[in-house]
């Protein structure tokens, strides 16, 4: 039980001023490989969703089969070796009076555990990044660096335009992506030399593999990682989505609908006492539409999968105001403004698309994506 606790750091008001001024100060340097989508400015879950999906549309749409592995590092924040840290970023030319001023306030940092009202005695943090901390994402990103320069220097896994695309990481969380079985195992084996080099640990048991393709059903070879094979699932839950072995990208929305309407159920129970269905809706919109919506405009869902969620809308709206006619359902959803899922997934990923092309940064996987769609 106690694997499924994190300690989260609380950390003084002038340890959060000191971090956040170092952050404005070296922001610059701070910098992680562009295959690390976690911890930047104008990046995130979409983005690393929207270059996965792009990604293997191209290569299946050329009939491979792409083996995709899951990765899953132990406590990853709290095994950061900070010496390792501290030579990555000697590595990246950053500032002496820096490094020492951050090797001072590693090396004197104490914390106690507190458990209601108890508090521990008081010790040394002599491994790891604070969690909640300012800065400790972060320098995490920078420490997962060599990882991917060791992926795309040994020049194997899935590439666009002779761009690599091997390896797609936000933070802890690993997805690696090859053609072929033997290039995976060798990509799995880059991974297991960086965590003995870097003092990390992958959880065996908790990482996993799947393939998407024309041959997605075709029993192979088993992955190892440190020393452990790796299962073969049906589903692979990556960045709150989950992905769907079969013959093209393919994603879950059952767990959505569940998410929706416990959230939904659970605003409906609380919200009967105010007697009025605008509250009712405009929770409805505020809480539970998000997790319907979730990712919505960097992967493809179908046309039943739309239909599927937009009745999730008119089921609440049946149970709100008691209606159970399609079409005083649909006038309802006008006057109270709940639009047509279908609409709404359009209209995000249009402003998604755009927010691409106008950063200028992902020209190749626009290009690949308008191609796929064509």
């Amino acid at each position: 039980m106690t694997d499924n606790y994190r300690g989260i750091t609380i950390s003084p008001v002038i340890s959060k001023i000191f971090e956040m001024v170092i952050m404005q100060l070296f922001d610059d340097l701070l910098t992680s490989d562009p295959l690390q989508f976690g911890f930047k400015q104008n990046s995130s879950c979409n983005h690393a969703l929207f270059t996965l999906k792009t990604v293997i549309n191209h290569h299946v749409a050329n009939n491979a089969t792409i083996n995709i592995c899951a990765l899953d590092i132990s406590k990853a924040f709290d095994r950061v070796d900070h010496f390792a840290l501290l030579q990555l970023l000697m590595d990246k030319n950053i500032s002496k009076k820096f490094i020492g001023v951050l090797l001072d306030w590693l090396t004197k940092s104490f914390v106690c555990v507190r458990w209601g009202s108890a508090l521990s005695f008081w010790y040394c943090i002599t491994a790891g990044v604070r969690q909640g901390g300012i800065l400790s994402p972060l320098l995490f990103a920078l420490y997962m660096d060599p990882l991917i320069m060791r992926l795309r220097a040994l020049g194997i896994g899935c590439k666009l335009f002779d761009k690599y695309y091997g390896c797609l990481l936000y933070a802890d969380d690993i997805l690696l992506m090859s053609h072929t079985v033997n290039a995976m195992q060798r990509m799995l084996a880059v991974c297991d030399q960086f965590a003995q080099e870097f003092d990390l640990k992958f959880n065996g048991s908790k990482s996993v593999a799947m393939r998407i393709g024309s041959r997605y059903n075709v029993t192979c070879a088993p992955f190892i990682l440190s020393g452990a094979e790796l299962k073969y699932v049906h589903e692979v839950k990556y960045l709150g989505v989950y992905l769907v072995a079969a013959n093209h990208f393919k994603t879950s929305i059952s767990h959505t609908k569940i998410k929706f309407f416990r959230v939904f159920n659970c605003i409906y129970s609380r919200s009967k006492a105010a007697s009025s269905e605008i509250v009712t809706v405009e929770l409805l919109k505020a809480y539970c539409l998000p997790f319907l919506l979730y990712a919505s405009e960097s992967i493809s869902l179908s046309a039943s999968q739309l239909y599927s969620l937009n009745n999730c809308i008119n089921r609440a709206v049946h149970k709100i105001f008691g209606i159970r006619n399609a079409e005083s359902i649909n006038d309802v959803r006008r006057f109270v403004g709940l639009e047509d899922v279908a609409k709404l997934v359009e209209n995000r990923r249009l402003k998604f698309i755009d927010r691409l092309i106008v950063s200028g940064k992902h020209v190749d996987l626009c290009s690949a994506a308008v191609h796929n769609f064509s």
